[in-house]
């Protein structure tokens, strides 16, 4: 037998190094934000695009979509507008939990008025501190969320 030295060994370790590096590479990247309509099946979108913030009196606020007429929004907290008119809960933002009776919106047409759905829903976090669902009080609009990485609580 004819010995070829390391070649054979470096050239197995650069294939095995191409071909795990991408799956390793899935495994430590962080989750990408998006929020997807599952409901109304016909309305059904996924957007890629999102912000989530926790303000320091335990206020969670979050919106995916575009800024001016977001596909996903909902507050969480002491601080959400028109909680004491919609008799909205108040209950601070405290991490993975099931949220009742929280305000959300999802816009799902070129305007406000086109295929909207809002008022009162429920948001579940997850473990994660950073995904979950979504689905409003009249189970008409309903989804998950991704907020990337857990939002870190900002000071006042």
């Amino acid at each position: 037998m004819h010995d070829r030295g390391p070649r054979p060994m470096l050239a197995w370790a650069i294939f095995a190094a191409i071909v795990a590096a991408p799956s390793l590479c899935a495994q430590t990247q962080a989750a990408a934000v998006s929020a997807t309509i599952v409901k109304p099946a016909s309305k059904a979108r996924t957007v890629t695009t999102g912000t989530c913030r926790i303000l320091g009196d335990g206020t969670f606020m979050a919106s995916w979509g575009p800024d001016k007429l977001p596909t996903l929004s909902f507050t969480i907290g002491p601080h959400a507008a028109m909680s004491d008119e919609m008799h909205a809960s108040k209950v601070p933002f405290t991490g993975a939990g099931h949220y009742a009776n929280i305000i959300l919106t999802a816009y799902l047409g070129a305007t406000a008025l086109a295929d909207s759905y809002g008022g009162l829903g429920t948001v579940v976090f997850n473990a994660d501190g950073h995904s979950g669902t979504f689905v409003t009080a009249d189970g008409k609009a309903s989804g998950r969320f991704d907020c990337g990485t857990p939002p870190k609580k900002q000071s006042d």
